[in-house]
């Protein structure tokens, strides 16, 4: 198929606008909803700054899961049944402390209520668990399967714009380079001084793979 110098501008001009919306999509970040303090999917293992203490092995977990790895159902924290030892443990409220107007210090409670969601109350396992509702003495207590929060989660968007970046192509100074020939034809031939005007004073890219 045979480009005109015309055609490749317009299809450089697109591909520039579709690169960061590409990416993100390629890893999912469209897709990706923003989670409340009431559904985390996800613990931490460690305090993430300064201003949290407390949290770490996911104490500061405070999701809805209810059953373990195994698949068996948590014991209500209020209930003394089938383990006694769930309704001993005293809940202890998280507490949050005003550094400034924009600033919040959070000092971590155990996360216990009137409900059977997974919790690591004592810190006494590597991430949340709880008692179970089996009366076997093997599964009265079992880890949960909730994933570890990562440190730092991934900037989609500066990943993309990084990218755009360094595929300094956009110009269409090599399109030929790119997409294969832009010779016209006597039917679509443009003056070349229009092509120029068009082009302004774009930087040209590296053709030939020298930067």
């Amino acid at each position: 198929m045979v480009f005109s110098k015309v055609n490749a501008v317009a299809l450089c001009a697109f591909l520039q606008a579709s690169t960061s919306t590409a990416v993100m999509l390629r890893h999912g970040a469209a897709q990706m909803p923003e989670l409340s303090a009431f559904d985390l999917g996800c613990y931490m293992e460690e305090d993430p700054s300064a201003l949290e203490t407390g949290g770490a092995k996911g104490r500061s977990y405070r999701g809805l899961v209810t059953t373990t790895m195994s698949g068996r159902t948590c014991q209500k924290w209020t209930s003394d049944h089938p383990w006694p030892e769930a309704s001993a443990i005293a809940p202890v409220a998280d507490k949050k402390t005003p550094v400034d107007e924009t600033t919040t210090m959070t000092e971590w409670g155990n996360g216990l209520g009137n409900h059977n969601y997974c919790r690591n109350p004592d810190s006494s396992m590597d991430g949340p668990w709880c008692f179970t509702m089996d009366t076997n003495e093997a599964f009265k207590k079992e880890l949960c399967e909730i994933p570890k929060c990562p440190p730092k989660p991934r900037d989609f968007t500066a990943e993309a714009d990084a990218l755009k970046a360094t595929v300094e192509a956009t110009d269409c100074e090599c399109a030929e380079q790119l997409y294969g020939s832009t010779v016209t034809t006597k039917d679509t031939s443009v003056p070349l001084a229009l092509v120029d005007k068009q082009q302004g004073s774009k930087k040209r890219c590296p053709c030939g793979g020298s930067r």
